[in-house]
Parts: C-alpha cells; sequence; structure tokens
C-alpha cells in the first residue's frame, strides 16, 4: 500500500490578488497577508513596496505635530521686527548681542531640532503600521515642509490617500513667502528712508 502524497507547499512571493484586483498580494507559504502590491508603480531595478491594507491609518498626531510646528514659525516670522532689527543694526552693536535675536535664534533651533525629533516618531508610527520603508525622518533635517511633503507622496502611493500634510504644508510655505515678502519690502523701504539725500 502507498501512502497518499501530499501536493507540495506553494513558496512564499507575491502571487495575483484573489479577488482579481490588478494587484498581487503577499503569501507567507502557509497563508494570504495584508499586504498588497501594484505591479504598474514598479520601477525598473526597484525593489516591490506593498500596498498597505484598507484600514490602515496614514494619519497620526505626529505629522500634524510637525505641520503644526512649521505653523509655529510663520507665527514668529510675523511676530518679528524685521524693521526694527535692520535699522538698529545701522546704528547700534551687532545684530548678535541683541537679546532677542538671541531669543528668536534659540527658538528657531528648538523649533527646528524638535520637529526632527517629531518626523522619527512619526517615521516609527508608519513602520508599524504596515509601511515598508516609509520617507525617512533623517528629511526633516533639510526642512520640516520637505519631510511632510515627501512622506505624504509615499502614503500616497502605498494607500491611495494621505495628501493632507502635503497641502497644509504648500499652503504654509505660501503664507511664509509673502509675509517674507513683505516684512523685507518694509525694512527695505525703511533703510531707504533713512538715507539722507533719498528722501525729499
Amino acid at each position: 500500500m502507498t501512502k497518499a502524497q501530499t501536493p507540495p507547499a506553494t513558496p512564499a512571493g507575491w502571487y495575483p490578488e484573489p479577488t482579481g484586483l490588478p494587484l498581487q498580494r503577499w503569501w507567507d507559504g502557509s497563508r494570504w497577508t495584508e499586504h498588497l502590491h501594484d505591479p504598474s508603480l514598479e520601477v525598473y531595478g526597484a525593489t516591490a513596496k506593498p500596498i498597505v491594507g484598507v484600514g490602515t491609518p496614514v494619519y497620526n498626531v505626529y505629522i500634524w505635530l510637525v505641520v503644526a510646528l512649521t505653523l509655529v514659525s510663520v507665527a514668529r516670522l510675523l511676530t518679528y521686527d524685521m524693521r526694527g532689527a535692520v535699522l538698529g543694526s545701522r546704528v547700534g552693536p551687532s545684530l548678535i548681542f541683541d537679546p532677542g535675536y538671541l531669543l528668536s535664534t534659540l527658538l528657531s533651533w528648538s523649533l527646528y531640532l524638535g520637529t526632527v525629533a517629531v518626523a522619527f516618531f512619526d517615521w516609527r508610527k508608519l513602520t508599524r503600521d504596515g509601511f515598508v520603508r516609509p520617507f525617512h525622518w533623517a528629511f526633516a533635517f533639510i526642512t520640516p515642509a520637505v519631510y511632510a511633503i515627501g512622506r505624504s507622496v509615499i502614503v500616497n502611493r502605498r494607500a491611495g490617500r494621505g495628501l493632507a500634510p502635503l497641502w497644509a504644508c504648500v499652503a504654509v510655505i505660501a503664507i511664509s513667502l509673502v509675509v517674507t515678502i513683505v516684512k523685507v519690502s518694509e525694512a527695505m523701504s525703511a533703510v531707504l528712508q533713512s538715507m539722507p539725500g533719498l528722501t525729499s
């Protein structure tokens, strides 16, 4: 009597989605997992990145803190007396000895380092939620907006949603650009008015 042979196990890998969607699902060798992959997003030579499950959260408190900290920077810019600082530097001691300037610089560095730390926590949360190799937190060292925008693009590619932080940062950048132009214009106008012979 011969023993019935068991069929060979299917090896782990990406296989067509059983529901018929144009995606691939990861088979771990014994069962289907929640990890999906869209072959149309592949780039030649790149490793396939799985798409996360439908219910995977794309937002958390950390990414909104990154956006909020960029707003704090704009608020700080709004309250900064650039006109007074420029005029004061022309007649008084160097700007680096001004207590207001030193406090502003300290606040800027605190916001910068705080944003990098929050970006790390956001990256870690995304990893724990199932995002494979999310946008790296170290990009926050460039600017918080670079991290928030890059993070939003990667999350959107893998989850099909999650662009709100990108649009929030674009709005913050636009507002800060307008505020900077107004502040610099006011400062330059004050400098020109203070120069003898240029005003009538």
